[in-house]
């Protein structure tokens, strides 16, 4: 049971180191604000916002 705990402790422990590398990083915060731009440009878009 140990080796198999040691193992899912070192993937999650890469998983992460990966996810917190720049790159990844960086990628999701422009998808992020992407999403951002694309909301406030309906709310500012005469005729296609909320009513």
């Amino acid at each position: 049971m140990t080796p198999m705990i040691d193992f899912s402790v070192a993937m999650l422990t890469a998983l992460s180191d990966f996810l917190l590398s720049e790159p990844v990083f960086y990628l999701f915060g422009l998808i992020c604000f992407c999403f951002v731009v694309k909301a406030f440009k309906i709310m500012i878009t005469p005729g296609k916002g909320v009513k």
